[in-house]
């Protein structure tokens, strides 16, 4: 056993949980002490995740540890299936669960006769990993739904509201031609889980975008402002979009079963959001709206004299961020168009040694990073909450991003706040 100075990584459990609970049709139960949930409450509380009647603990007392008695869990399911009769239960191992043997999947098979909701077993009591592993558990869990979809279901359309156009049909319009016929190209956005510092922000920034770039309507979101229900209509998009690795098996299954087309695109930076719209468009067909190229190609040239300033610098310039490895990529390719190349990047999942030691090495920079790097790093540093975990500030705002080019903008008066700090320019 060995002692940590930083916060304990997450594990899969909390990831589980996390994105379950951003389902909102999602109800979980977990077979447990009731102090294990009472402890991550908090954290899902920072998270800004609602329970809304849809967390439950089954408890166990000593008799249950020692005999294996599982009578808690089965009235358990029984009465949130009664009450509330939700769709889906997740039944949750928790660590003293699972340390003692407990065999969820069996008691779960045998109860499925007696309730309405489909029960699904998650049994690893926290001990599988860390909380990826748990966030990409949500997302395969939500690819094996998908293959129960219909495959002869009707299209689900979401952008075309049919009562648009009542107005004008009483008014004496040709009703034929007042009916929309036009398709409406729609898209999933996979891959905003809870841990997305900023989530909403960027979500609805990225909405705005392909909106206002590719006149996209948006189809579904997983797994923050997601739904089970919601699956049918995923099936019926005309692209997925995949935000993080983890959310990959959902984009491959629906890929696989209804053939829809998926793309990784980076949205953080001018540059790479003028060319994931780009890619979108050659995928779909369709061209990029003029006026947002425009305004995303002003928004490059702006900043063209910047990389020849940059080489009469007379001060280093330090960048560096502590992220999973898809926003640190994505970050370096926002900011290299501008000449701007970080000097170290870290994951929050490296050795604590390596990072302690990585961190106290950091002056006069500027860090992206979680609020426990920002902690650690000395004072003379410009710093700028990125990632996950945050626990010295609550999040509110739903307009304030770091993807897209409102995003940018932000990333960019920080750059240049830096740089301008430092005497670099």
């Amino acid at each position: 056993m060995s002692l940590t100075k930083l916060l304990p990584t997450p594990s899969d459990r909390m990831g589980l949980l996390w994105n379950l609970l951003a389902l909102s049709d999602a109800y979980i139960l977990e077979y447990g002490p009731a102090g294990t949930t009472h402890y991550g409450l908090g954290l899902i509380g920072d998270l800004d995740l609602k329970t809304d009647n849809r967390y439950f603990v089954s408890h166990m007392t000593e008799t249950d540890v020692v005999m294996g008695n599982s009578k808690n869990l089965e009235k358990a399911v029984r009465e949130i299936d009664l009450t509330y009769k939700p769709k889906h239960i997740f039944v949750v191992g928790s660590s003293v669960s699972t340390t003692i043997g407990a065999d969820l999947n069996g008691i779960c098979h045998y109860l499925q006769k007696d309730v309405q909701a489909k029960l699904h077993v998650h049994n690893t009591g926290g001990f599988g990993g860390d909380y990826r592993v748990g966030t990409e558990a949500v997302y395969r869990l939500l690819a094996d739904l998908v293959e129960e979809i219909p495959l002869n279901s009707p299209p689900v359309t979401t952008g075309t509201n049919p009562t648009a156009n009542l107005s004008s049909i009483a008014a004496g319009a040709d009703p034929i031609a007042a009916t929309p016929s036009e398709h409406k190209l729609t898209y999933n956005l996979l891959g905003f889980s809870p841990d997305h510092f900023r989530s909403l922000s960027d979500l609805f920034e990225v909405q705005r975008l392909l909106k206002e770039g590719l006149n996209l309507e948006p189809a579904s979101s997983f797994t923050i402002n997601g739904a089970i229900d919601k699956l049918p209509v995923a099936a019926s998009a005309d692209i997925s979009l995949v935000l993080r690795p983890e959310a990959l098996p959902l984009a491959q299954a629906l890929q696989a079963r209804f053939n829809i087309p998926y793309l990784e695109p980076n949205f953080y930076g001018y540059h790479p959001c003028l060319t994931a719209l780009r890619a979108i468009a050659t995928q779909l067909g369709i061209t990029v709206n003029a006026s947002v190229e425009n305004h995303l190609n002003a928004r490059i040239k702006r900043c063209a004299m910047l990389p020849y300033i940059l080489r009469r610098a007379t001060a280093p310039v330090l960048l560096y961020s502590v992220a999973h490895a898809e926003v640190n990529t994505s970050l370096a390719a926002a900011l290299e168009p501008l000449g701007l190349h970080f000097t170290a990047q870290l994951e929050p999942t490296a050795p604590e040694a390596e990072r302690l030691a990585a961190i106290a090495t950091w002056s006069n920079g500027l860090i992206f990073a979680d609020q426990e790097s920002l902690d650690l790093a000395a004072a003379s540093n410009s710093k700028v909450l990125i990632s996950f975990p945050w626990y010295s500030t609550q999040v509110l705002a739903t307009h304030l991003p770091f993807m897209g080019s409102r995003g940018m903008d932000f990333i960019l008066e920080q750059v240049y706040a830096y740089l301008i700090k430092e005497r670099i320019m």
